[in-house]
């Protein structure tokens, strides 16, 4: 089964994947395709942190499309694992962690389900979602501190406050602000810092094809229950995740929704507009004037074809798959986004500061795009795939530039996420 964009609505979504933000649906072409990453079960591997443990999180997709999602815990990053000992969920859920507890998000029911791992996975208690209307736990979540956490629900245009400790409600934030007539809302990638969370906008309509030229910033503080700041620019479009330096800078670089804003635009013979990195002062809540950098300018050329991402959160270092136009066959069909299938993308580092610098990352390899990746101990741990049977995850070293092999596993690579003993 191929992957292709076929858009759907997201009740349809049944046979879909989130790649980098960007839903692929399998289309009845048959071949090899896709990328991400994803595993679970099986057996261990070698040169992992002493004492350590992980919740890996994976994504495993049949041939008729039907998609189930895993967790389980490793010891080791090394060697290859597989689905057989993973907590099994359908559909494809979204995964948390805190402590020694994980929080499965469910992507048949609006709920959480909170596990005790010390002994495997014990069930400690659920909370729900639907009296919001909704029906599967949304992509944009993030856990605070140990009695605050944050759901963005897209589709209700509400962040929820929920209490991780006894699973409970805190309260809700008005996200209403956030809803553009004629374009659905996505947030996938929120981020928290200093106890606030940082909640990116991006707005699309897959029927017109038309992706909208502005980077949206929303900054919440969860526990006044309030938001303290709204930043937008319209310079370029569609921005994702935040990452701050020493300094507390907060960039946000736009990818146009995975290039989809330019392909969109040259269909329609459109001008067609970069992708560029913005930022925000320490104490600000707009993003500055004077610092704008188109990809381009950075990177000699290529432009981004993924949101920032980081091992953490305030390194003031990110990578982003980069886009070598060079390899995609120009008679391929973009708007069927056939160019999805090359492997034509390479992971770069850019280190933020007044002037920022890219280079391509030492070690990594050409791909296509997949699943996000996950930051643990300061490092990005990223992986690359075929055809989504299985993956093979490097561990990226933002102050070496390198990638490096530590893994492999069934399915696509979801999540890797800490646990405490």
């Amino acid at each position: 089964m191929q992957f292709r964009l076929c858009w759907r609505p997201r009740w349809a979504w049944a046979g879909c994947v989130l790649t980098s933000s960007l839903w692929l649906c399998a289309c009845a072409t048959p071949s090899s395709a896709g990328n991400g990453g994803g595993g679970e079960g099986g057996e261990g591997g070698s040169a992992g942190s002493a004492g350590r443990r992980y919740l890996l999180g994976s994504v495993s997709i049949d041939a008729d499309g039907n998609r189930v999602s895993y967790a389980q815990i490793i010891t080791e990053l090394g060697g290859h694992f597989t689905n057989a000992n993973g907590l099994e969920a359908n559909g494809n859920a979204v995964f948390l962690a805190q402590g020694r507890h994980f929080f499965y998000g469910l992507a048949e029911e609006p709920s959480w389900v909170k596990y005790d791992t010390r002994e495997g996975f014990e069930e400690e208690g659920r909370l729900s979602f639907l009296d919001y209307g909704i029906t599967y736990m949304d992509f944009s979540n993030v856990i605070v501190d140990e009695t605050t956490a944050v759901s963005v629900l897209t589709e209700a245009y509400v962040a929820v406050v929920w209490d991780p400790s006894d699973m409970t409600i805190t309260g809700t934030v008005d996200l209403s602000h956030l809803q553009k007539e004629g374009f659905s809302l996505e947030a996938f990638t929120v981020t928290e810092h200093d106890g606030l969370v940082y909640i990116p906008g991006r707005w699309a309509n897959w029927d017109t094809l038309v992706v909208e030229q502005t980077v949206h910033l929303t900054i919440l503080d969860p526990h006044a229950l309030e938001i303290v700041g709204t930043a937008e620019d319209r310079r370029c479009g569609s921005g994702g995740r935040v990452t701050f330096d020493a300094d507390g800078y907060a960039y946000v670089m736009a990818d146009g929704r995975n290039q989809s804003m330019q392909t969109f635009a040259a269909a329609a013979g459109e001008a067609v507009v970069p992708n560029c990195l913005l930022r925000i002062a320490p104490g600000e809540a707009d993003f500055e004037e004077e610092f704008f950098y188109e990809i381009p300018q950075l990177t000699g050329g290529l432009d981004s074809m993924t949101e920032l991402e980081a091992g953490s959160v305030d390194a003031g270092i990110g990578f982003s798959m980069m886009k070598y136009e060079d390899r995609i066959d120009a008679d391929l069909d973009r708007l069927a986004y056939e160019h999805w299938d090359v492997p034509a993308y390479k992971m770069w580092r850019i280190v933020l500061g007044d002037v920022p610098v890219a280079e391509e990352v030492q070690g990594a390899h050409f791909s296509v795009v997949g699943f996000p990746g996950s930051g643990v101990d300061g490092k990005l741990y990223s992986s690359e795939s075929a055809d989504g049977s299985e993956s093979t995850v490097y561990e990226l070293d933002p102050d070496a530039n390198t990638a490096r092999q530590k893994f492999t596993m069934d399915g696509y690579f979801a999540a890797l996420l800490p646990l405490e003993r």
